[in-house]
């Protein structure tokens, strides 16, 4: 009987690690990706209009996405008293 309890919460365990590495490996692309547009833009050059739009639309889905995200799972502060 207790073998049913195990199986279940192992496969949990598997599925949540596998998640934490998926979210690992998209921070690192993100990261590498802010990186990069950073390094154009130290560059001082020029955007064509469709490149400003492209960049100042993923700006905005990326803040929208995150303030969903932060309200959602907005943090109780603790009473340090």
């Amino acid at each position: 009987m207790g073998g049913e309890f195990v199986r279940p919460q192992i496969a949990r365990e598997v599925a949540d690690a596998k998640d934490q590495n998926e979210m690992a490996n998209t921070l690192r692309e993100f990261g590498k990706s802010v990186v990069a547009l950073r390094d154009v833009m130290d560059q001082d050059r020029s955007f064509t209009d469709m490149e400003l739009l492209f960049i100042e639309n993923h700006f905005q889905v990326i803040q929208m996405a995150y303030l969903r995200w932060k309200r959602k799972h907005r943090l109780v502060p603790i009473d340090p008293a």
